[in-house]
């Protein structure tokens, strides 16, 4: 259920030190905010983003990363039903622990202990709200939205601030195509290390929705036999 952006962190190492706390300001979360409302919950329809983008806003940085893939031989019921059942995410190596905190109906919260290494290792006990919705007997879609990051250790660098990620479940023939869009939001790269840290952040965070993505893939396909 995660698309985990937890990139930027060894490219702000790189770049700067940085103090005990970093958290957003007003601007930065409005910024944010503008940007979930134009850009959220469309996985899959035309005009969506290449699949990654970096945007600037005031006091922040937005990873917007989006990918696909399709499970042979399997329905969006049967697909959906495996992801709501547990309701834990496919094994994968940035997610250490998760368990199902509550459930009501078609709506879980998901608590996710998540890791990604860059040139640091970070560590986040996070809660996510996951919402399944149907819009037609072929087509169903969710949406994930951290409504808590805490870094393990206390304090907070500004590596992961905000963490959203949208499915599409579309039946196409016998198969099922799953669209993933996956917005993320950290402090500001400094200026003078962008040229450098922007395709750094590019490639790692392809390389984690794509191992996402993958491991998606074959836990549906299992699901499927």
């Amino acid at each position: 259920m995660k698309h985990l952006t937890l990139v930027i962190s060894g490219v702000l190492m790189l770049s700067t030190s940085v103090g005990a706390a970093a958290e957003p300001n007003r601007e930065t979360i409005a910024a944010w905010n503008a940007y979930v409302a134009r850009n959220g919950d469309r996985p899959g329809r035309p005009g969506s983003m290449p699949p990654g983008t970096i945007v600037d806003i005031p006091g922040g940085t937005i990873y917007h990363s989006s990918g696909s893939i399709i499970v042979r031989n399997t329905t969006v019921d049967r697909a959906v039903r495996a992801l709501m059942y547990p309701g834990t995410p496919p094994a994968q190596e940035d997610v250490l622990e998760s368990r199902v905190m509550s459930r009501s109906g078609n709506a879980l919260r998901v608590y996710l202990k998540l890791a990604r290494s860059a040139i640091v290792t970070v560590v986040y006990d996070t809660e996510h709200d996951v919402t399944f919705t149907r819009h037609s007997p072929g087509m169903v879609t969710s949406r994930s939205v951290a409504t808590r990051i805490a870094e393990s250790g206390g304090g907070d660098r500004g590596f992961l601030w905000r963490l959203n990620s949208y499915w599409r479940y579309t039946q196409v023939g016998p198969d099922v195509r799953v669209d993933l869009e996956s917005l993320s939001l950290s402090r500001s790269v400094p200026r003078v290390a962008r040229a450098v840290a922007r395709p750094v952040i590019d490639r790692i965070a392809r390389e984690s929705l794509d191992r996402t993505l993958i491991s998606l893939k074959r836990f549906l396909q299992a699901a499927a036999v």
